[in-house]
């Protein structure tokens, strides 16, 4: 099974062509950048003995054999084809078990974890949705995959707010800001909602983000604790910007605005 660096191939191919394109400005050459890559796809290579890049990987059949080029194409750090990507979605359902068990296996790099995760969320209805959960419940930081797992339930229906919110009380800190995050992009949810306001009351290092995550979710009923937020003593000048944000987001006034003498912030943005 040989790997070959379709990206490596591709760089000498756009290299070539803008050698015949001289004179091209840099905006120019993004704007054709689709056009390279489609002619390359489609034109028979010689490092392939003449079969399309675009059609490579059509030869595997067998959804083990691709899986076993994905992970050695990972495992040798090379780019991940183009082509190979959608020739394991496009098999779909043959693919999900393979994809689920390199998720779920924790020894796996992020990066393997991650794109087989990408995978699943691109074919339709293959989206693990329970694993996605976990995934953000165990969350510690922006580095783990919950970030990615909540992006793929962005793109679900907002029946997936409730299963978020029944395990809520159960996640890590970071889990629980990511439950959220998810949740304010489908509509109002009592739960989510009070969790949220109560958030902005009582995480002091995070109040920004909830008074963010609070103006998308765009109930008014929140303009009373966000005016409550911005008077609060503790808070600081780019937590209060937020907070005033979302006030006027929600259509709310936030009043004049409290001088902050002494916040780093605020000194800094004051002095420019």
């Amino acid at each position: 099974m040989k790997i070959y660096d379709f990206d490596a191939k591709f760089f000498d191919y756009a290299r070539t062509w803008m050698a015949l394109h001289p004179g091209l400005r840099e905006d120019e050459v993004e704007q054709k950048y689709n056009e390279m890559m489609l002619s390359w796809l489609n034109a028979p290579a010689q490092w392939l003995n003449g079969v399309k890049p675009g059609e490579y990987f059509n030869r595997y059949t067998e959804p083990k054999d691709l899986i076993k080029l994905l992970e050695e194409y990972m495992k040798r750090d090379i780019g991940l084809p183009e082509p190979l990507y959608s020739r394991i979605v496009a098999m779909g359902d043959v693919c999900v078990p393979y994809l689920v068990t390199i998720v779920q296996n924790a020894h796996n790099s992020d990066k393997l974890r991650g794109t087989a995760l990408a995978m699943l969320g691109d074919m339709e209805d293959a989206l693990p949705r329970a694993l996605c959960i976990d995934l953000i419940c165990q969350s510690e930081s922006e580095q783990d995959l919950g970030d990615l797992a909540a992006d793929a339930l962005k793109e679900t229906d907002d029946s997936v707010v409730e299963e978020l919110m029944d395990r809520y009380d159960g996640a890590t800190g970071y889990g629980k800001m990511t439950i959220l995050d998810v949740c304010s992009k489908f509509p109002v949810n009592e739960r989510a909602y009070e969790a949220m306001v109560k958030s902005l009351m009582t995480e002091h290092a995070m109040r920004g983000y909830y008074a963010g995550l609070l103006a998308d979710y765009g109930d008014a009923r929140a303009l009373e604790p966000l005016m409550k937020a911005q008077q609060l003593t503790d808070l600081n000048y780019l937590d209060y910007i937020e907070v005033r944000n979302a006030i006027e987001a929600l259509g709310g006034d936030p009043g004049e605005e409290r001088v902050f003498n002494g916040d780093p912030a605020y000194e800094a943005l004051r002095n420019m």
